[in-house]
Order: structure tokens, then sequence, then C-alpha cells
């Protein structure tokens, strides 16, 4: 798998794509079976359109993520993973809009966000539109504050009956019981700390993207 560098309006058929923008922006056409990543790139707006019959995984994964809004539209029959990671170490502004406007889709976003410093803000905003039916959104969002702080706003606007939708958020602290755990290991604090937030951070992401960043951003 090559590393594509994209920009303008580009189609991505059945395959996996590791991407990167020439401009800071990406809007993408997809059709059938596609696995995007993108590693740490200074991407501002990202818009991905499904077309029916489609399915897309996203591994997203940022260090110092200043401002990012991506938008997601879904007409019928397509399936959508937004899994994202961000480390931030100064003020950050990370944005999803989830608009599906047919029958049969399924939309699930996953984003996990450490706060080194300043504040991290993550909206996510999910819209099904009325009179479609057999929808499913689903939310998973969790924040740890590391010296800095975390606001998650999860918005799901369901104008239909026909629909399953639910959010997950959670914010806090690095557990301490684990952190207490591995220390009586004999681990260092600073050590069991770095351990604990890396399998955090990673806990949503592909082995690739793993293996892209190895232990130098966790």
């Amino acid at each position: 798998m090559n590393k594509l560098l994209v920009s303008d309006i580009i189609n991505l058929k059945d395959g996996i794509y590791n991407l990167c923008s020439k401009d800071g922006n990406l809007e993408i056409i997809i059709k059938g079976n596609v696995t995007i990543y993108l590693y740490d790139e200074e991407i501002n707006n990202i818009s991905l359109k499904l077309e029916e019959e489609s399915n897309l995984f996203v591994y997203d994964y940022r260090c110092n993520c200043h401002d990012c809004h991506v938008t997601i539209e879904q007409s019928h029959n397509s399936k959508v993973h937004y899994n994202c990671s961000l480390q931030n170490y100064g003020n950050s502004n990370y944005r999803i809009d989830n608009n599906i406007t047919g029958d049969n889709n399924e939309s699930y976003l996953s984003i996990r966000n450490i706060s080194h410093k300043d504040s991290s803000k993550i909206t996510i905003n999910v819209k099904i539109d009325e009179k479609t039916k057999n929808n499913i959104a689903l939310e998973d969002l969790k924040g740890i504050f590391d010296g800095g702080s975390v606001m998650i706003e999860p918005n799901i606007i369901a104008l239909s009956n026909e629909v399953v939708a639910n959010h997950l958020t959670t914010i806090g602290g690095v557990d301490k019981t684990n952190l207490y755990y591995l220390m009586s290991k004999g681990i260092k604090e600073i050590d069991a700390k770095k351990i604990l937030l890396k399998g955090f951070i990673y806990s949503n992401m592909d082995e690739l993207i793993k293996n892209m960043g190895g232990d130098k951003n966790a």
C-alpha cells in the first residue's frame, strides 16, 4: 500500500489507501469497500460521500490537531466506521457532521482524545432525516485530561422513529486503579502513565497506524 498525495475531488473504489493532502482539504467519493488511513496529517476539511452499497473504514490519528472539520454523507445501504485518536498539546477543535438521508445505513463514530495542554473540543453531529428507516447511529466518545481540558458535545438528531441511536461519552483523568496496579509491579509512575495513555490512544486504531507511530507519539 503506497501513500497517495491527493487534491481536488477523488473517487476511491474497493481498496486500502494511505492518504495525504496537498492543500489541507480532501473531498472523496466512496464506492465499494474502502479503508482509509490518515496518519498525523494537517488536514482541515474532509468530505466523504458514500455511494449506495458502500462500506467505509477510516483510521485517523493526529498529534496536535488544531482545527478539523469532517463531513460524512450517507444515502442508502451504506456503512461507515470512523475511528479517530487525537493527542493535543494546544487548543484544538475537531468536528464531525454525519448526514444520513436515506434508508438502511450504519454509522459508528469512535473518538479518543488526550489533552496534554490547553483546551480540546470535540463536536459530533449525526442527523437522520425524516421518513427514513432502518438506520443505526452510534457514538463512542472518550477523553482524558492530562494537563489540559476536554469538552465533548455529542449530538444525534433523529427525525425518524425507525432508527437505533445511542451515544456513550466519558471524560476523566488517567485511571488511578490501573496506574497503582502497574506501579505495584515495579514500573515507575511516569512510565506506567505512558503505558496507560498509549493504550488509550491506540485502543481504536488499526495495527498499521500503531506501526507508523511507534512509541514516539504515545
